[in-house]
């Protein structure tokens, strides 16, 4: 083989890598960016997939603690302003998340930005908390003793671990750690 035929075949073979690799990059980027969207568009409390995904639902709450009527009035005040202020901080975690990413994937990364992203995930995961336990006590403050006993329990496993049973599994390829649909997604990012 002549050895301009060989600068050729080599010429297309780099060529050839060379556009497989963009389009593999491309790929990614936007497969991130609709995984960013599907998360979004669900509602933040919606439990993972499976068995789960009803619970800690309006009607999971009324069936689980029998809210009367009156209760349920209450209730779905606070359960309203509640998805709504966990929506609103998820969104600003996916973000704050994309932004770390991308000052991660440059040449030069800014240390000191991504120092101050991180504490705003910090301070975010503690606002979640917040969120969380004011829940816990405007529900708790519509309850009989009877149902308060219920609701320490149902709330009971939120508190006490940090992740669900499988949350960094399959998924954390699919989302990346902390970042699942579940209902630790407002409770422990």
């Amino acid at each position: 083989m002549r050895p301009e035929d060989k600068y050729k075949w080599m010429i297309w073979a780099i060529s050839f890598l060379a556009v497989m690799n963009i389009a593999t990059i491309a790929t990614v980027i936007y497969n991130r960016q609709k995984t960013a969207e599907e998360i979004t568009v669900q509602e933040p409390i919606e439990v993972q997939a499976g068995n789960r995904s009803m619970r800690f639902s309006q009607r999971y709450f009324r069936d689980q603690l029998n809210l009367n009527r009156d209760q349920m009035i209450i209730f779905n005040e606070h359960n309203i302003q509640f998805r709504q202020e966990v929506r609103d901080i998820n969104l600003e975690l996916i973000n704050i998340r994309q932004q770390m990413l991308e000052e991660m994937s440059a040449l030069k990364s800014d240390t000191a930005l991504l120092n101050r992203l991180s504490d705003s995930i910090g301070y975010l995961h503690s606002e979640l908390k917040k969120i969380t336990y004011s829940y816990y006590l405007d529900i708790k403050n519509i309850c009989d003793e009877q149902q308060r006993q219920k609701l320490e329990s149902l709330f009971g496993g939120l508190f006490t671990i940090d992740a669900a049973p499988g949350q960094y599994g399959r998924q954390r390829g699919q989302y990346g750690r902390g970042q699942g649909r579940g209902f630790n997604n407002f409770n422990n990012n």
